[in-house]
Order: C-alpha cells, then structure tokens, then sequence
C-alpha cells in the first residue's frame, strides 16, 4: 500500500501543475503562501523544526504561516522557501483581458476624443500657474 503524504489533493494537484507544466493554477486552485509553505514542506518529508534550521525563522512562526494565521514578509518567504529549493516571485496575474479593460474605460467616451490628449483641447483650459488670471481684461 503506497504511504500517504499527508498533501490534499487539491493541494497536489497545484504542485504538480506547477512542477509539470510551469503554468499557473487556475483561480478556484490557486494556494496561499502558508499552503504552499506546508505542501513543499511535506512533499520534501521536511519537518518544521528542519525547515526553521535551515532558513533561519522559528518553528512557531512557521506553524502559524502554514495555518495562514501569520502573514510573512517578503524577504521571509524568500528566506523559507530558499531553504526549500524554490525561487520567490512576485507576479502579477490580470484579473481580465487588456482589452476588455480598455473597453470599460472608453465606454461613454466618443470614439473622436478617445485618444486625445489633454493639451490637444479645443477650448482652452485652466492657466495652472502661480499667478492669477486678470480680474478684468485690458482693451
């Protein structure tokens, strides 16, 4: 009988997701870091005073980011999971399409306006100087 790892499924299937293809897991799969903490962790049959030997942080810090009821810095993830042999970055995933964003931030404005800029005005704007516009005008 194959020894349990003591990883949830949904939690291996993200590692191997990530170890396999090198893409990023779908939203509803995605793990915090103390959950990729504990996965790592478990998957290497590391324990947590082992890891805290090897990067440097106590054991209790590490019990409480792998329950996600400690919020670790960035350079304290970097520290744990180097001494798990992983690499830390910080990647920003859109949230929709580029073109979709552009959509909802032109909608309403005449597609002729769209991409002027503020100085290719018509009318004239507000002098932004430090002196102030003549009260009465000169004839």
């Amino acid at each position: 009988m194959p020894k349990k790892s003591g990883i949830s499924i949904r939690h291996r299937r993200a590692l191997n997701r990530l170890f396999i293809a090198g893409t990023l897991p779908a939203p509803d799969a995605r793990l915090t870091p103390g959950q990729w903490l504990k996965t790592l962790r478990v998957a290497y049959h590391m324990t947590q005073r082992q890891l805290a030997r090897r990067s440097g942080a106590q054991q209790g810090h590490i019990a409480l980011m792998e329950q996600d009821r400690l919020s670790p810095r960035i350079d304290t993830l970097s520290k744990l999971f180097g001494a798990l042999f992983c690499d830390v970055i910080v990647l920003p995933v859109p949230r929709k399409r580029p073109g979709d964003i552009m959509r909802e931030l032109t909608m309403g404005v005449p597609t002729s306006r769209m991409w002027e800029l503020p100085g290719d005005r018509k009318t004239p704007c507000k002098p932004r100087g430090r002196y102030p516009r003549p009260s009465r005008r000169l004839e």
